[in-house]
């Protein structure tokens, strides 16, 4: 029985760690791209495999020494990567004057919930400036009515299908159209925000196509570089949100937010796992507000559940007086070559200019 236990838990560990370590591989094959979404399972399950392992050492130690390597360099990957996304003791307050604040929240309704009450409270009792709600569709469109009275600025667009997009406001549009980025059928709301201030800042919502394990992710990744791009042409200081279908540590997204200058309010404020609400164990975060340094982080928040898979997401920013900082994470070689051929073979038009 030892035996049969001692090889069950290789079997298991070996497994658990090229779970981990396959994801390093930069290729757009959905299979290899959804292992990134559970990092966290991942290294919990990594710790239990290594301490299970431990008293077989003695035993069997050339075997058991091997597999407790292999697993402690797949838990050091995924500690390396998670960390930036573990909570700060105390992570700085931001003292914001009302007029330069801009709150902003996300929610996928989930295309066929059809609790909408609990998500309307949720958004008057939080009166965000903005709300992105995705999968929306002709009933969640009626649903929303009763928002409009304080947000009365809006774009939408309803596609029977789910990549319906509603954008609420309180604050003025301008400009606002909603358009197909990297030449995908998901919509994508782009528009200008006028700002209590008076100052036009820009915002980007968009809800890629979900992970399809048969799939390329070629599409998702697409859409993403094509918001850098747009974001990057725009004047104004800028945000990016919505449900990504991507997790923050993702290739792709790593390079978006590279190639935008983007930052993430997650780092230093929590891993703030947005989908699954109907989980408590396969959790990771799906939603996102990037911001670019004309803002500093004030709050991230994950709101109540309210019958939807994903939870909603709120995010509260302050428009810095300057340009603020230069982008988190400088560009790395080859970061523009790679999103134009991701770009070019997703018969995109957008391309990314090197500075």
């Amino acid at each position: 029985m030892t035996t049969y236990a001692r090889r069950g838990l290789l079997l298991l560990a070996l497994v658990l760690a090229a779970a981990s370590l396959i994801p390093l591989v930069p290729t757009e094959w959905w299979a290899v791209r959804l292992l990134d979404f559970p990092r966290l399972p991942l290294a919990f399950a990594l710790a239990g495999a290594f301490l299970a392992l431990v008293p077989f050492l003695r035993r069997n130690p050339g075997s058991t020494a091997t597999a407790l390597g292999v697993v402690a360099s797949a838990l050091v990957v995924d500690i390396w990567i998670l960390w930036p996304y573990l909570p700060t003791p105390s992570p700085q307050a931001v003292a914001c004057p009302v007029e330069r604040k801009l709150s902003v929240l996300v929610a996928n309704v989930q295309l066929g919930n059809r609790k909408a009450r609990p998500l309307v409270e949720t958004v008057e009792r939080e009166r965000p400036d903005l709300f992105l709600a995705m999968e929306t569709d002709a009933w969640w469109d009626e649903s929303l009515k009763p928002l409009r009275s304080s947000m009365p600025y809006a774009l939408q667009r309803i596609t029977g299908s789910y990549y319906g997009i509603h954008l609420l406001s309180r604050l003025p549009l301008v400009n606002g159209e909603v358009r197909h980025l990297a030449g995908q059928d998901t919509p994508t709301v782009v528009t200008g925000v006028t700002l209590r201030t008076g100052e036009v800042v820009d915002f980007i919502g968009l809800h890629p196509k979900p992970p399809m394990p048969w799939q390329s992710a070629r599409g998702r990744d697409a859409q993403l570089y094509a918001a850098a791009v747009v974001l990057r042409e725009r004047v104004e200081a800028g945000v990016i949100a919505g449900d990504l279908n991507a997790t923050p540590w993702e290739i792709a997204v790593e390079r978006m937010r590279r190639l935008s200058g983007l930052i993430d309010p997650r780092r230093d404020r929590g891993y703030v796992a947005t989908w699954n609400a109907h989980s408590s164990l396969w959790r990771w975060p799906l939603d996102h507000v990037f911001h670019e340094g004309g803002f500093a982080t004030v709050s991230v928040e994950r709101l109540d559940a309210f019958g939807s898979d994903h939870f909603p997401y709120l995010v509260r920013l302050c428009r810095r007086s300057g340009d603020g900082p230069a982008a988190e994470t400088p560009r790395e070689a080859g970061d523009v070559a790679a999103a134009n051929a991701v770009l070019s073979a997703a018969g995109a038009t957008e391309r990314v200019q090197a500075r």
